[in-house]
């Protein structure tokens, strides 16, 4: 049997092929690209600061973000930021606590890729003594970091934890002058 096809059914069915062919290109082409993350740098962290009338007093990158310890009038704080991008939008986490008697303040996060725990300490005769915080993590490991002569520090958990314990205050001798259950 001989099929033969009549050219302008041809030419119909051929260009309603080209027609989604070219639809489907251009569906794909306007779809909008997914949103990546990057850590904001030095000039945005210095412009965002300004913009908040913050004063940084640490930071620390963490995957891509960053974490501003900051002090402000009658509190600390801290800001998780990251960029998003393709649009350059800044992205905020912001936790603050008010300034206290107490001798550290202690706060951070527990979630996320790399918990961490920010240590402040507001007592001026343990920060003049003060070279090295420990914070432990129940049941598992103890974080370490020197102070250097700064009165804050911010310490990243290698792996999920479960809670913050004890914070200590070590002078150079290695002594403890200091500790607070967490």
């Amino acid at each position: 049997m001989n099929t033969r096809i009549h050219p302008g059914v041809a030419n119909g069915k051929a260009g309603r092929l080209g027609i989604i062919i070219v639809m489907t290109f251009v569906l794909f082409a306007c779809q909008p690209t997914p949103d990546t993350f990057r850590p904001p740098n030095q000039s945005e962290l210095e412009a965002f600061s300004k913009d908040q009338g913050i004063t940084p007093i640490e930071d620390i990158l963490i995957g891509e973000s960053v974490v501003l310890l900051y002090e402000k009038g009658t509190s600390f704080g801290y800001y998780a930021l990251s960029v998003r991008e393709p649009d350059g939008e800044m992205v905020i986490i912001r936790v603050s606590s008010p300034k206290s008697s107490d001798p550290i303040l202690v706060m951070g996060q527990l979630s996320g890729e790399y918990p961490f725990v920010a240590v402040i300490i507001q007592d001026p005769i343990l920060l003049a003594e003060t070279a090295t915080i420990e914070v432990a993590v129940p049941s598992q490991f103890s974080l370490t970091i020197s102070t250097n002569g700064r009165a804050s520090a911010i310490l990243v958990s290698p792996s999920l934890v479960n809670g913050w314990g004890a914070v200590t205050l070590y002078n150079v001798q290695g002594a403890v002058l200091y500790t607070q259950e967490g």
